[in-house]
């Protein structure tokens, strides 16, 4: 098992690899198609990956009649539906200002966290009705193998879309990276969940952790949408940023100084002083 779990992590490492050595050799990444184009990668690596993990639970869930793992898989089809919206982001944001959007198009991250927000509403829900109305679940080995390796997928899915991100700084990709590690936790709980489950026969215990579950998410939703909305609201621009302007007007011989510097920050590439 432990050898199973070495070579498929290390495939996951490579794989992640390849993908940015292939796309960083094809595409200037700091160029808008560069970031158009990444944007798409990790979109279509979701939407297969979301997929299949949405196929796997709902069968596992279906045969184990776990409604936790069953409402988990329909909880990786609409994190799917996200990645369209990360594809859709990525063309959107590519798109050139026009008379109505004079600044680009580059606050689709705000969907992205939205859409963590109602997941984090509906799994509080979900879970206070399982506290109040408990049901046993049916027990299985494969069951739980099958979310540990889900939580393997999901984490491979954070880890790459930290990668993306720090490549091109594109903040819709790193509400997806936080949106695969709600759903480790989320998985991770049901997990937990089970088990206590089955060995102490506390059929409660399903709701109680989702519901915490459930606050973390709701917490992390309102995290991204304070990046998203910082630079829309006008947050103070980073030192290194205003010294590199600085710098730049003071290269020349004729300008002796440099006062009410101001910036607005409409996305990479997009930068307004």
């Amino acid at each position: 098992m432990v050898i199973y779990k070495y070579y498929f992590l290390s495939g996951l490492i490579i794989l992640t690899k390849f993908l940015i050595k292939y796309i960083s050799g094809k595409y200037d990444v700091s160029s808008a198609l560069g970031r158009e184009k990444v944007g798409t990668m990790s979109g279509i690596c979701g939407i297969l990956c979301n997929a299949l993990l949405c196929i796997m639970k709902f069968v596992i869930g279906t045969l184990t009649g776990s409604v936790s793992i069953t409402a988990d898989a329909f909880n990786n089809l609409s994190d799917a539906a996200s990645n369209v919206v990360t594809i859709a982001g990525a063309k959107l944001a590519n798109k050139p200002v026009d008379k109505e959007h004079p600044f680009g198009h580059g606050r689709l991250a705000l969907i992205v966290s939205f859409i963590i927000l109602l997941m984090g509403f509906e799994l509080g829900k979900s879970s206070i009705e399982k506290i109040i109305k408990p049901e046993e679940v049916n027990f299985s080995i494969v069951s739980v193998v099958v979310l540990v390796i889900a939580i393997s997928v999901k984490l491979w899915m954070a880890f790459f879309n930290k990668k993306l991100y720090k490549l091109t700084d594109n903040i819709n990709l790193k509400a997806v990276c936080q949106d695969s590690l709600n759903d480790c936790i989320a998985t991770g709980a049901t997990v937990i969940s089970l088990l206590i489950s089955h060995f102490t026969g506390f059929h409660h215990i399903d709701g109680i952790v989702g519901l915490l579950v459930a606050f973390a998410i709701i917490f992390s939703g309102i995290g991204v949408l304070k990046d998203v909305l910082g630079p829309l609201l006008g947050q103070p621009p980073s030192a290194e940023l205003v010294k590199s302007i600085e710098d730049l007007i003071l290269s020349e011989k004729e300008i002796i100084g440099v006062h009410d510097l101001i910036v607005h920050d409409y996305g990479p590439g997009r930068i307004i002083a």
